[in-house]
Parts: structure tokens; C-alpha cells; sequence
């Protein structure tokens, strides 16, 4: 009877090996990196009971001069996937220990509807000081970074009421991966 229950545990332990295994690793997979550098201001005197939401429209994709820069094609590309994004103080200054939750969403504003989450980060830090990293999913964002242009929706969830306005620089770095 021991000897059954120990080999159904070592089965067991085998399977958990084997799935985790089975998690693709693309960090070796060629491919480029899109940089998106941003700044908006978190206003003074905002409150804990909703998420409050900074829209910033339009912005170049600059999927083109990417792929131009690399030498490749749209059919070259397979995905593009958030790599990191990090909330920064522009002048040092900041401290984000008031943010209690944060998520980043890409979209193309003709369909503002259909939002994809790039990147979270919940709970925050304590205090975070001034920087604070999201953690970014693993959604395919292709369709929104090969257009011409894409929107953002930084939305944040406070655990304080902000006391001073807050200059604050989102830095966003997505990887287009090859076939």
C-alpha cells in the first residue's frame, strides 16, 4: 500500500514537472523591441472609492520604421508581446506609495471598447518610491502596435488621497517576435 501511494505521489510530481516544462519560453525567440516613452500628471486632491483612468490617444506606433530599421516584413512578425512597464517619476521627486493598484490598456481608439491588458500591478508596494513596475501579461497585442497609431488606458485604484499633483513618465517597451 505504501509503495502504491508513493508512486501515484511520484507520478504526480513528474506531471507538475513535465507542465511546468511545458510553458514556452520565448525570451531566446528572435526579435526586436518597441519603445514607447510617455507623460501624463496624476492631479492632486483624487480620491479611494474608483479607479481613475488617464487616456492618452494617438500615439505612433512607429511599427513601420521598426520593421524598416530590422530588415523585415509584417509577415515576419508572429506576436508582439508587453516586455516591461514602468511608471517613473519625471523629476525623481515622486512617490507612487499612494497607488494601490495599477493596469495599462492598449487599444485602437476607433474600437475603445475592445481594450487589451497589457500590464497590472496589485497590490503595489508599500512604497514603491519613485518607480513602479507593472507586471505585463502575455496577451498578443499585434493587431493594436501594427496599426499607424494606438491609445493607452493607464487606470489606477489609490490607497490615499492624492496630496500634491504628480508629473509622472511611463516607459512601455513591447517585443515583436519573428516567425
Amino acid at each position: 500500500m505504501l509503495v502504491r501511494k508513493n508512486s501515484h505521489f511520484a507520478i504526480l510530481f513528474l506531471l507538475s514537472l513535465l507542465g511546468v516544462n511545458c510553458h514556452k519560453d520565448d525570451s531566446n525567440q528572435p526579435g526586436f523591441d518597441m519603445d514607447y516613452h510617455l507623460d501624463f500628471v496624476i492631479q492632486a486632491g483624487l480620491g479611494t472609492d474608483v479607479e481613475h483612468h488617464y487616456y492618452i490617444k494617438n500615439i505612433p506606433s512607429k511599427y513601420l520604421t521598426y520593421l524598416s530599421q530590422y530588415g523585415k516584413t509584417d509577415a515576419d512578425i508572429s506576436k508582439i508581446f508587453p516586455s516591461a512597464v514602468v511608471l517613473n517619476g519625471t523629476y525623481g521627486d515622486a512617490n507612487y506609495r499612494f497607488i494601490d493598484q495599477a493596469v495599462l490598456r492598449v487599444y485602437l481608439e476607433s474600437e475603445p471598447n475592445d481594450l487589451i491588458e497589457a500590464a497590472y500591478r496589485y497590490p503595489a508596494p508599500m512604497d514603491p518610491g519613485n518607480t513602479l513596475a507593472l507586471i505585463p501579461n502575455q496577451p498578443d497585442v499585434k493587431r493594436i502596435l501594427s496599426s499607424s497609431r494606438f491609445s493607452i488606458d493607464i487606470g489606477l485604484r489609490l490607497r490615499n488621497i492624492t496630496q500634491e499633483e504628480t508629473n509622472a513618465h511611463l516607459d512601455m517597451t513591447f517585443r515583436a517576435y519573428y516567425k
